[in-house]
C-alpha cells in the first residue's frame, strides 16, 4: 500500500485529475488547502516579496491531495494521469508529487 501525495500550484487542473483519478479507481482522496513555505515568507515579510514569483507563479495558496492507493496497477496509472495531465497544459510549474510507502492503514468508525 502506497500514500500518494501531490501538491498541485494549477488549479485549473485539479477537477480534471479527480475526476480521472475516480475513473482509475480512486475513490477516497483528501483535498486541503496550502501554502508553500516560499511563498509564505514572501508574504509575510516584506523583503522576500520578490521570491513570490518563483514558487507557484504568485499564486497564493495551491492544493495538497492525499490518497492511499492498495494496487501498484493503480498507482502507476494515477501518477501517469497526472503526468501526462500537466504535460497538456504546457505550463512550467505546476507542482509536486511523492510517493511513500504506507505501514499501516485502517478506516474509523463502523
Amino acid at each position: 500500500m502506497y500514500l500518494l501525495i501531490a501538491v498541485i500550484n494549477n488549479q485549473e487542473i485539479l477537477d480534471e485529475l479527480m475526476t480521472g483519478w475516480l475513473d482509475i479507481g480512486i475513490t477516497e482522496a483528501t483535498v486541503v488547502e496550502t501554502t508553500d513555505l516560499v511563498q509564505l515568507i514572501s508574504t509575510h515579510i516584506p523583503i522576500f516579496a520578490g521570491f513570490r514569483s518563483l514558487t507557484t507563479g504568485g499564486m497564493p495558496h495551491n492544493r495538497t491531495v492525499f490518497t492511499a492507493v492498495e494496487k501498484q496497477e493503480v498507482l502507476d496509472q494515477a501518477v501517469r494521469f497526472l503526468e501526462v495531465l500537466c504535460e497538456k497544459t504546457e505550463k512550467s510549474r505546476q507542482g509536486t508529487y511523492f510517493v511513500v510507502p504506507l505501514l499501516h492503514y485502517g478506516r474509523l468508525g463502523r
